[in-house]
């Protein structure tokens, strides 16, 4: 089996092993699941297109009582529901700050956290680099897409696997690869990187490090000086968060930097930075950043 060939099947076997991961304990205690469904926030879709926050209180087969962030108390018959989730975010002032859909990733690069299990995102990257991610479980994320250039399309095509192998309420830690592959010549190359990301939804420090793989003519050749990238966001309000995304590279005396800003609503968002890379004596400023998502 050529090297090449070894590499294509990496992600596949990553899919694999994250699948037989063992699952979760499922045994909960009543009482301890009960109170905490009623602290928990949920968010309540209508038939007639509104939406309501609020916590469950009381419900049998055929109606629920909801008690809103106001303290009205709201009966509703289950026929009125067209869904009902748990808030993701959280109430300020009694509004609404929902979490950003899309804190998988930075501008580029991934940051630690993983997407849920049976959800994903179709986004473009610079308008000419589709890609599609999905959350096969609720650690093990799975991206692919194929550049939109004339002669290109199909010929050339990535593929990245990320795995969250450590998870807590302030940190997360997670490997992967961003392999890219050419059928005409089944060449490849890419990254294999591990990433942290410290910090709450709002506010949260990325730092990982990658380097670099190349597979071609039947030989396999792995970097041995990574690169170092640290990347944060911050919220600035209720559907704004600031992002930077930097790399090092030492060997080289070399940087990209960037900054920027990702407005976002329910399922779709927008990013929009200015990146600039530096090295010596030289420098190169400055590359836009435009990147659009839609969640599913």
């Amino acid at each position: 089996m050529t090297p090449s060939v070894r590499l294509l099947l990496l992600p596949l076997l990553l899919v694999a092993a994250a699948l037989t991961v063992p699952a979760r304990a499922a045994a909960q205690d009543t009482d301890a699941a009960a109170a905490a469904a009623q602290d928990t926030v949920y968010e309540v879709r209508l038939a007639d297109g509104s939406v309501l926050f609020g916590r469950v209180t009381e419900q049998t087969a055929d109606e629920l009582t909801l008690e809103t962030q106001g303290g009205a108390t709201i009966r509703l018959r289950r026929g009125q529901i067209v869904s009902m989730r748990p808030l993701r975010g959280r109430m300020v002032a009694g509004q609404v700050w929902p979490d950003d859909p899309h804190a998988t990733r930075l501008f580029f690069g991934p940051t630690a956290r993983a997407i849920p299990q049976g959800e994903g995102y179709f986004g473009v990257y610079e308008l000419f680099f589709p890609f599609v991610s999905y959350g096969l479980t609720d650690r093990f994320t799975i991206s692919a897409g194929t550049p939109v250039f004339p002669d290109v399309i199909g010929e050339i095509f990535y593929l990245a696997p990320k795995y969250e192998v450590l998870r807590t309420p302030a940190a997360s830690a997670a490997v992967g690869v961003l392999a890219l592959f050419a059928t005409r010549d089944r060449g490849s190359a890419g990254l294999l990187y591990g990433v942290g990301t410290f910090g709450g939804p709002d506010r949260a420090l990325t730092v990982g490090a990658t380097v670099p793989f190349i597979a071609d003519g039947g030989e396999t050749d792995i970097g041995d000086e990574p690169a170092i990238m640290v990347g944060g966001e911050a919220r600035l309000s209720r559907r704004t968060t600031v992002i930077t995304e930097n790399y090092l590279f030492p060997s080289a005396s070399g940087s990209l930097v960037s900054g920027g800003v990702r407005f976002f609503g329910e399922r779709l968002s927008a990013d929009f930075g200015i990146g600039a890379a530096f090295g010596g004596n030289d420098s190169a400023c400055c590359l836009p950043l435009v990147n659009f998502v839609y969640s599913f």
